[in-house]
């Protein structure tokens, strides 16, 4: 129903106006996408390099199209009104501008996220979050933010949390338990101790790919070191109500169909201590060097259970991957496709005020921090995909009893003491940017969750 209410929007001159804040790789490919498409368009976007935002509008429509830069909310509302694109520096501008229908935060910046996201919520507008890194930090109290505003908060179709949600709804829809869901993983022995230098490298970026597809090199490397996964499964967790079943999840090598043989319980052969859990499985042998033969790859999977007889016969005839005592099946969607997918959930929240997938007012999992490398007093941590720290998903309970460090709070936190390669670090061990806007936002969902 989706392309004929588009069709309809397309036919009326009432497209649904969307604003993106953040255009790299992401949200560049989210302008052209949405160009091909009836009945959307992207109005206005924010970057604080505003020849990126006019480097996407002649990407997807030609280097000829007319784009205005404006500095003004009133200059700004006045060429979404006229049909006019326009391109501004100051993210808060879209987040707060009238006549947009869905705001796409995309900046990938856990303290300007949370900015620009509550800024958003507080207009009233829907709210798209490709930011996972924000939304695992403070998405119960955005999410809390958006059902006060009656509004939509969402994460995003075509990313791996959206997509495993999908999936997850879907089997719920049908009764079925949900034993483990999360995505897959490329992960190289050596990847750990990755650093934005020696990106370029290790994806084989030339020069030019890196400037033409605006390529975040920290990002990058959160993808390569193991913490983009560890925070997508966590954002996974928050919003179907999942826990890792230990911290950094157990993380397996292997093949399509050993995924449900491994996510099922120890008691089974698996390596479970528990139903309802996150999880990752590694496209990479153990040796640590060599890719599998049939992994998934970057895909994403949810392994079900059922106990009825019927059930089992059905999908072990529809070659559904078995595992445990053979009432666990594997389903699984081997691609995921960002932003090309990603205005299905701009769509859905626009036409029907529904998310794909959003987090629950309790969080049930966090991302904590941990050392990527022996670390002295004195430091000052980076955040995820940096040189000095990983991300590691834990129970929220747990890193809460623990006090552990957010990953989403680490970035310029100084170390007081040393701290070991592999350790967990706790807030004891830091001192915090008191004046960061995501760590007050942090303090205000710990006292209305706890």
């Amino acid at each position: 129903m989706l392309s004929a209410l588009l069709a309809e929007r397309e036919k009326d001159g009432k497209p649904i106006r969307v604003g993106i804040i953040g255009t790299g790789k992401f949200g560049g490919g989210l302008v052209t996408q949405i160009s091909r498409m009836k009945g959307m368009v992207v109005s206005a976007i924010a970057d604080i390099k505003p020849e990126n935002a006019e480097y996407a509008y002649a990407s997807a429509y030609g280097d000829d199209v007319t784009v205005s830069r404006v500095d003004s909310a009133q200059a700004l509302e006045q060429a979404i009104h006229v049909g006019q694109f326009a391109v501004v520096e100051d993210g808060l501008l879209v987040a707060r501008a009238a006549g947009l229908d869905v705001v796409v935060e995309a900046t990938g910046l856990t303290e300007v996220g949370a900015q620009m996201a509550s800024a958003t919520l507080e207009a009233g507008n829907h709210l798209v979050m490709v930011n996972v890194e924000t939304d695992v930090t403070v998405g119960a109290m955005l999410r809390r933010k958006a059902d006060s505003a009656g509004v939509v908060y969402s994460l995003v179709d075509g990313d791996q949390p959206g997509v495993t949600m999908n999936i997850v709804e879907w089997a719920w829809s049908l009764g079925f338990e949900i034993v483990a869901a999360g995505r897959g993983t490329e992960l190289f022995a050596s990847d750990p101790a990755g650093t934005p230098d020696n990106v370029p490298e290790r994806y084989g970026f030339d020069p030019q790919t890196l400037e033409r597809r605006r390529i975040n090199l920290k990002m990058y490397n959160s993808f390569r070191d193991g913490t983009k996964a560890q925070v997508e499964a966590t954002a996974i967790a928050n919003m179907a109500g999942l826990v890792p079943d230990i911290r950094g999840m157990h993380e397996p090598s292997c093949n399509l169909a050993d995924i449900p043989k491994q996510c099922s319980l120890v008691s089974e052969g698996g390596l479970l201590s528990r139903h309802g859990v996150i999880e990752l499985a590694n496209s990479v042998a153990e040796d640590g060097v060599t890719m599998l033969d049939n992994p998934l790859r970057m895909g994403v999977f949810v392994v079900i259970r059922t106990e009825h007889p019927f059930i089992m016969e059905d999908l072990t005839n529809y070659h559904c991957y078995p595992g445990g005592d053979g009432k666990n099946f594997l389903l699984y969607r081997p691609y995921h496709l960002v932003a090309v997918e990603a205005p299905i959930t701009i769509a859905r929240a626009a036409l029907y005020g529904l998310p794909t997938g959003a987090p629950r007012n309790v969080p049930s999992a966090d991302v904590v921090t941990v050392a990527k490398r022996d670390l002295k007093a004195g430091e000052r941590l980076d955040g995820g995909g940096g040189y000095t720290v990983i991300g590691q998903s834990e129970k929220a309970t747990v890193a809460r009893n623990e006090r552990l460090l957010l990953l989403g709070l680490s970035d310029g936190a100084v170390l007081k003491r040393d701290v070991a390669l592999g350790e967990a670090i706790g807030y004891d061990a830091v001192e915090l940017a008191e004046d960061s806007f995501v760590l007050q936002l942090r303090r205000e969902q710990d006292e209305a969750v706890w």
